[in-house]
């Protein structure tokens, strides 16, 4: 469990997939509220595009929290407002001097909306797979927050996914998300465990949830509020 606890010291590029209401926000905010005692120069940039109330307190922690309600994104001209919105709060990350962490939460439905048209599609691609190739280097790092991944609609091909870390939980009464990981590549074959082991690991959680990181599926732990 303390393996789980100790990600943030690691500070990298970092994919959280888990179903709705696994506890992938949860987690991402105590996750930030260590790196930023560890790393108090850190700046935290998050862009949370869901903005539900009973969430709002997660990325307090956050030196910059944009929120922007897309419940009721439903037209061409939304979907287009909504796109122009998160680039700017891009450009806004990029200006930020120094060493620095954007967490893009729902990027699953981040994708969706720039998946709508060709020329954001690659915008979106070709911002993340920079900051995935280069942004070590330059203290640029980014997590992203999701239900599912599609290599297909987020146009970043294998080859630079690898370059990202893995964190999965699985609720053990909601297999849909690790169902999903078995069909893509983002899971090594030597770390999918059968739905009755992965089920006994998280029937030894506090939470009754399985997490995967660093190569190997443990209990999720509780996490402090």
């Amino acid at each position: 469990m303390q393996t789980v606890l100790n990600f943030p010291s690691l500070l990298q590029h970092t994919l959280i997939v888990g179903a709705y209401c696994s506890g992938k926000d949860f987690l991402a905010s105590h996750a930030i509220k260590t790196i930023k005692q560890q790393r108090p120069s850190l700046k935290v940039y998050v862009i949370d595009i869901k903005g539900h109330p009973r969430e709002s307190h997660y990325y307090a922690n956050a030196d910059f929290l944009r929120i922007k309600n897309s419940t009721n994104v439903a037209t061409q001209e939304d979907v287009a407002e909504l796109v122009s919105w998160i680039q700017h709060c891009f450009n806004e990350f990029e200006s930020l001097e120094g060493e620095k962490l954007l967490v893009l939460s729902e990027s699953t439905l981040v994708f969706h909306f720039f998946a709508q048209n060709k020329s954001n599609k690659l915008w979106l691609a070709n911002k993340i797979i920079s900051y995935l190739c280069l942004g070590n280097a330059s203290g640029i790092y980014i997590w992203l927050i999701g239900t599912s991944f599609s290599i297909q609609e987020t146009r970043i091909s294998r080859q630079f996914w690898v370059l990202v870390n893995l964190l999965a939980i699985v609720h053990q009464e909601n297999f849909a998300s690790y169902n999903y990981l078995l069909s893509t590549d983002f899971l090594p074959k030597s770390c999918q465990p059968c739905a009755e082991e992965i089920r006994a690991i998280a029937s030894q959680s506090p939470v009754k949830r399985a997490v995967y990181f660093n190569g190997e599926w443990l209990p999720m732990p509780r996490l402090d509020e």
